[in-house]
């Protein structure tokens, strides 16, 4: 039993520690240095759009492992009594990756397409929006992964 605990648990801490690794690279290192090397806003966006093509498959398997994963640790260590917090506590967590999956949805089936067609003049626009989208996924697996521990 230890055994599996130490298994499951191993996976979801490189699985979720990867997605929020990612991303955090990207936001405060990749993207800010990649603008100042590029000297039109559209430089800078075929830059992102080589980068990021494909990404998303990565980012949903990496979330099904980090869920996957965390199944595992639940069922392995589901109280023998029901206690109420570890039950709140593990629903809240679910309930924080769910809405991190939503906004990554939004964000790769909605605002990607719309981002790749903008004109020039939308293109701050667009980058002040996948941003904010970026720090509230940041956020919600940040306090998914603190809920964890």
């Amino acid at each position: 039993m230890d055994l599996l605990i130490l298994a499951f648990g191993t996976i979801h801490v490189l699985a979720t520690s990867a997605w929020f690794g990612a991303m955090l690279y990207s936001l405060v290192v990749v993207q800010p240095r990649a603008m100042l090397y590029f000297d039109r806003p559209e430089e800078f966006e075929n830059f992102i759009a080589v980068v990021s093509d494909g990404a998303r498959w990565k980012v949903l398997a990496v979330a099904s492992l980090s869920a996957l994963s965390g199944v595992g640790i639940a069922v392995v260590t589901w109280p023998d009594e029901n206690s109420a917090a570890w039950i709140l506590l593990g629903a809240f967590k679910v309930a924080l990756l769910l809405l991190a999956l939503v906004v990554f949805g939004y964000a790769s089936w909605r605002l990607w397409p719309a981002r790749v067609l903008a004109t020039r003049e939308d293109i701050p626009r667009f980058q002040v929006a996948f941003r904010r989208v970026g720090w509230a996924m940041l956020t919600l697996i940040g306090l998914a992964a603190v809920l964890g521990v």
